[in-house]
């Protein structure tokens, strides 16, 4: 029989032990395939967390849209069923509809000009911080996704073959606005249900990222590629904010550096990505033509009047002045 002044001393250990030497057993749902970049950063993430918490925070990875497509992922989250994703912009706007500002038609001109957006100063993360978590989120990070262009069955040269065409857009107000303006008929359709969109005749087109074209084999049912790079897509790297509640300062100090160890090698693999996209996909059998963007830079310029007349658009006109004035 044991001591009762060595089991008080046991219960008493106990209840002192700090929260962040328990074992945390957290999830992570992506709606990519391993290999695609964002999963390839949230893994580049955990690993850091693993070492950083010498195992004490185990996050698993969840990919290929296991916890649902994207929207359904933001939903967990924000119930606390979900504890991390890296997400679109797009599916988070229709609960933080001041991100629609980061999807605005040709608002980035080129990798470096995402980077210094997102890297030099904390303009526009210290603006979208409170957004997220008065919202039920809390933002960790941004990463990269790489530019979007036109894929389909038919072959784009220039705005005239897109007019009339039914393209599959991510769920945003602002990109089905802008395809609206190229005289495009957009629906919304999570990613998922891309293939069978284009086989039952939903969908001409689809918009998206050209690295997920690749990874998700859309090849097999697509064979026109447009370069038109409406959008460098960012995602924010998004914790529900019950999950990160629950965790005591040190704990999320090692999400918070585990993140950054993931934006930091999310950074070189889109740059190294684009190097060798375009030729893998050709390598597939597919034709790549690069339309002249002027024109659909200009007929998407109301895109942003439409933005700014809405209470979240007045209110993230600064991050899209901000943005632009970055040279």
């Amino acid at each position: 029989m044991f001591h009762p002044i060595l089991i008080a001393a046991f219960l008493i250990a106990t209840w002192l032990t700090p929260a962040g030497a328990q074992t945390r057993e957290l999830t992570l749902g992506v709606d990519q395939p391993p290999k695609q970049g964002n999963a390839q950063a949230a893994q580049a993430a955990i690993n850091k967390v693993t070492e950083l918490s010498q195992g004490k925070i185990n996050i698993t990875l969840h990919h290929s849209a296991q916890l649902g497509n994207e929207r359904q992922v933001v939903q967990a989250m924000r119930m606390g069923t979900v504890d991390l994703s890296v997400v679109s912009a797009a599916p988070l706007t229709t609960v933080i509809p001041e991100l629609s500002a980061l999807t605005l038609p040709y608002l980035f001109r080129d990798y470096q000009h995402v980077y210094k957006a997102m890297d030099e100063g904390d303009f526009v993360r210290n603006y979208f911080r409170p957004q997220f978590e008065r919202r039920g989120y809390v933002m960790l990070g941004l990463v990269a996704g790489g530019y979007r262009g036109i894929y389909g069955q038919f072959a784009i040269n220039s705005m005239a073959d897109a007019k009339g065409r039914k393209i599959r857009t991510m769920e945003d107000k602002i990109i089905l606005a802008t395809f609206k303006a190229l005289g495009m008929i957009p629906t919304a359709i999570p990613q998922p249900e891309v293939p069978t969109s284009f086989q039952t005749g939903v969908i001409d087109f689809a918009e998206g990222g050209i690295n997920t074209f690749y990874h998700l084999k859309y090849y097999d049912v697509a064979k026109n590629v447009a370069d038109v790079r409406h959008i460098h897509l960012i995602l924010p790297f998004t914790m529900s904010k019950m999950s990160w509640d629950k965790l005591d300062a040190a704990s999320q100090q090692i999400l918070v550096d585990g993140v950054k160890a993931g934006e930091k090698f999310n950074r070189q693999f889109i740059l190294d990505e684009d190097k060798q996209i375009q030729q893998l996909i050709k390598d597939k059998g597919v034709n790549i033509t690069k339309p002249d963007p002027t024109p659909f830079r200009e007929a998407t310029k109301g895109v942003y009047d439409e933005f700014f007349a809405t209470p979240a658009g007045k209110d993230a006109k600064k991050v899209v002045d901000y943005i632009i004035s970055l040279k």
